[in-house]
């Protein structure tokens, strides 16, 4: 781990919103999608340095996960998940992992939803990264293109 990763520092655009107060340091064994058939950086970058440091399409520059890097914690919904977005052709791998303290803060939406007054199922998890953090350390690949007993 290097300095600016041990100082638990935000991004400085991390000013735009505000996490849910509930989010904290936590362990979660965690699925993420992985488009290009690799784990490493470019693939565990948070959704706003993924859309080249902006919104998407029809977000809000308010919303915390525009900001943070999602995770399921169900294989089932990961899997749901890329069969709704076109990235997610071959190859692709799905890697699992945990959500380690030493990369950010995470909270499973629905506990933060349900805490708002809103309706929400599945697994997703939003993980807030430090700067400089590399989550991707922490995952493995644990199913690719090729693997057809699923």
């Amino acid at each position: 781990m290097n300095n600016k990763q041990a100082e638990k520092k935000f991004p400085s655009y991390f000013k735009n919103f505000e996490i849910p107060e509930w989010a904290r340091e936590q362990e979660l064994e965690v699925f993420r999608a992985c488009a290009t058939g690799k784990v490493d950086r470019e693939l565990f970058m948070n959704s706003f340095e993924e859309n080249g440091y902006k919104i998407s399409k029809d977000g809000d520059e308010h919303d915390p996960q525009e900001y943070s890097l999602s995770t399921y914690i169900k294989f089932r919904d990961v899997k749901r998940f890329m069969a709704m977005d076109s990235r997610y052709g071959v190859p692709f791998v799905i890697a699992k992992g945990v959500t380690k303290p030493a990369h950010g803060i995470c909270l499973e939406t629905k506990e933060w939803k349900r805490n708002l007054g809103i309706k929400y199922k599945g697994s997703h998890v939003d993980w807030w990264l430090y700067t400089d953090a590399e989550p991707y350390r922490e995952f493995e690949v644990f199913e690719n293109e090729n693997r057809k007993d699923i």
